[in-house]
């Protein structure tokens, strides 16, 4: 594995929005002692023509329940707290295949831009301008090139980092791949990687026997990222528990030697409201 070969446990991120079962940030699963808690906004979508992506993103999540106003309070009161907005989808309407090109790039940077400027918000006698701290490139379908993706996607962040109206509010930058989608997203990773800050695999699409097919897979796929450790999260899923258990077993596994930078879980739904993986995965981080 390149880059660094220990790492402390910093990370946790939460999926949230899909559906409407849950109508607020349940703050109440946040650990204290992890360094950066993220929920991701799930999703955002282009509209399609005739199958074809147009790049015109729009908020799927509940506006009113994830309103400005709840960011910035709930930002205000944990401190290790950022909120990112996830673009793509995981349905077959949701897949990456533009029209054009170039009017792609324009259509998603302009309609991304809006989404994140409709984030920015005061609080009453509070001077901090709060709002979203960044975007997860999550397209779990993808239909155009390797190359058409990579270039697409990476301009678009490329363009939304150097924004001088957007680019505060572009702190955070991951992408998620799936390993139907590990090849798109490698290539999109190397080409634009000083512009991507985690990369988030969905191990929770595969199965594993064992933690030793597990870590063999993680080791893999950071080797073929070429990227540090701390870079790199691993996927858990809340829907599937017998499937989730054996990767959570890896994650010890792994926080044991110091080579687990943090967990992502998809998502916030099936275990509300307990929250009870969420809080047992940030324990398992927290003592690491």
């Amino acid at each position: 594995m390149s880059g660094s070969t220990i790492v402390t446990p910093t990370i946790f991120r939460e999926y949230i929005g899909m559906g409407d079962y849950i109508d607020h940030f349940p703050d109440e699963m946040i650990n204290a002692d992890i360094k950066e808690f993220h929920f991701i906004l799930c999703f955002a979508t282009e509209t399609h023509v005739d199958g074809k992506g147009t790049g015109l993103f729009d908020r799927n999540w509940s506006f009113t329940s994830f309103s400005p106003e709840k960011v910035a309070e709930l930002k205000k009161k944990l401190k290790n707290v950022k909120v990112v907005i996830s673009i793509g989808g995981n349905g077959p309407e949701d897949t990456f295949n533009p029209k054009n090109n170039e009017d792609w790039i324009v259509n998603a940077t302009s309609s991304i831009k809006g989404i994140i400027l409709n984030y920015q918000t005061k609080l009453p006698n509070d001077d901090v301008l709060y709002g979203i701290d960044g975007i997860d490139i999550n397209y779990e379908k993808i239909s155009s090139s390797i190359s058409d993706f990579s270039n697409c996607i990476g301009e678009v962040i490329k363009q939304l980092k150097v924004d001088p109206d957007v680019s505060k509010f572009m702190k955070v930058v991951s992408i998620a791949p799936t390993e139907g989608s590990q090849s798109y997203y490698l290539k999109l990773y190397r080409d634009n990687k000083g512009y991507i800050d985690w990369i988030d695999y969905k191990f929770y699409n595969q199965y594993f026997n064992t933690v030793e097919d597990f870590e063999k897979l993680f080791k893999i796929l950071v080797t073929e990222y070429g990227t540090a450790l701390d870079k790199f999260l691993v996927g858990v899923s809340t829907y599937e528990a017998i499937k989730s258990k054996t990767i959570i077993e890896g994650c010890e596994y792994l926080l044991n030697r110091r080579s687990l930078v943090g967990v992502f879980v998809w998502d916030a739904k099936p275990s509300a409201p307990a929250y009870t993986p969420e809080r047992e995965i940030q324990k398992l981080l927290a003592k690491n």
